[in-house]
C-alpha cells in the first residue's frame, strides 16, 4: 500500500527495503533508493588491498567516518520514508580516488580501475533509476576538512573568490555552478545562500555553513573547498536533470561521536528534503 510521504510520493516508511550490491571484492557498496537523492562517500573507505599498489601522487588521507556518516544519512532519510541511494568506497584512499577522473584515480593498476568503474558505475545506476520517475536528481559528495574554522563547507563549483561578489556579478555565475539553470539567474544568490538555501537552512539548526545567509563567503585566507571531480561529473555541468553538492564536514560536533553524527545526519536529512522541495520539485 502506498502513501504519502514527506514531500515525495514514495512507499510508507519501514517498507522500502533494497539489498546491497557490491563491486570488484566488495570494495564499493550500492544500496539503491526509492528517492531522487544520491548520497555518496568516495574517500571513507577502511580497507587497504597489497596487491593494489599504493597511490604516489594527490592526496591520500581516509575523510575519516564518513563511511559510517553516510549511512547514519541513509538510515535517517529512511525513517521519513525517502530512502536515498547510498554508494559508499570501503578501499582507502590511498589505492583509488573515486573523486578524480579515471585517468588520475589511480596509477594504472587494473584492480584500482575496476574499484573506481563500480563507484562510478552505481552512480550512473542511481541516476538512471531516478529518470525513470522523471524526477530532478540531487547529488551528493560527502566529504571531511580539517581546515581551522569548525564550519560545513558547501562546494557548487564556486570559488572563495566568486563567493565574494554579490547582485548580478554574482548571479551571473550561475553558468559555471554545480546548479547551473536550477533556477532564473535572478534568484541564483537566494539558491546559495538566501533563507531557503542549503547552507542556511543547516545554520539554523545549529551547524555554521559557508555559503549560507549567516556566513555568505569562507573569508580572505581561510581554505575553502569548492567541489571536485564528481560534483562536476554529476551536476549541472553534465546534464540539465541533475545537480550536485559537495558537503566537506567538519569534525567538532558532527563527526567526532556517535551521538553527534547521528544528530548531524538527522537536520541534514531533513535540511536536504527542504532543500529539494523548495528548489528541485
Amino acid at each position: 500500500m502506498k502513501a504519502f510521504a514527506l514531500f515525495f510520493f514514495f512507499l510508507v516508511p519501514g517498507l522500502y527495503s533494497a539489498e546491497a550490491q557490491f563491486g570488484h571484492k566488495k570494495y564499493v557498496e550500492y544500496i539503491p533508493g526509492d528517492s531522487p537523492i544520491i548520497i555518496a562517500a568516495p574517500h571513507g573507505g577502511r580497507l587497504k588491498d597489497d596487491s593494489i599498489p599504493d597511490r604516489t601522487s594527490g592526496v591520500v588521507v581516509t575523510d575519516t567516518n564518513t563511511d559510517i556518516l553516510a549511512r547514519n544519512i541513509y538510515e535517517s532519510f529512511k525513517k521519513s520514508g525517502n530512502t536515498p541511494h547510498l554508494i559508499i568506497c570501503h578501499l582507502k584512499r590511498l589505492k583509488v580516488d573515486c573523486n578524480r577522473s579515471r585517468e588520475k584515480s589511480c596509477e594504472g593498476d587494473k584492480q584500482a580501475l575496476k574499484v573506481w568503474d563500480d563507484f562510478q558505475g552505481f552512480i550512473e545506476k542511481a541516476k538512471s533509476t531516478i529518470r525513470k520517475t522523471k524526477k530532478k536528481i540531487l547529488y551528493i559528495d560527502l566529504h571531511t576538512h580539517g581546515h581551522r574554522i569548525q564550519r560545513l563547507e558547501l562546494g557548487y563549483l564556486l570559488r572563495s573568490s566568486d563567493l565574494r561578489k554579490s547582485g548580478d556579478e554574482f548571479n551571473h555565475l550561475q553558468v559555471r555552478s554545480s546548479l547551473k539553470d536550477l533556477v532564473q539567474s535572478a534568484e541564483f544568490n537566494e539558491l546559495i545562500r538566501g533563507e531557503k538555501s542549503l547552507g542556511t537552512l543547516l545554520s539554523n539548526k545549529g551547524y555554521p555553513s559557508v555559503p549560507s545567509l549567516q556566513i555568505q563567503e569562507p573569508g580572505k585566507g581561510n581554505k575553502f573547498f569548492s567541489g571536485g571531480f564528481n560534483t562536476v561529473q554529476h551536476g549541472a555541468q553534465k546534464a540539465t536533470d541533475s545537480f550536485a553538492i559537495q558537503i566537506e564536514c567538519n569534525n567538532k560536533g558532527v563527526r567526532d561521536s556517535e551521538q553527534n553524527r547521528l544528530k548531524f545526519a538527522g537536520v541534514l536529512s531533513q535540511s536536504l528534503l527542504t532543500f529539494y522541495q523548495s528548489f528541485l520539485e
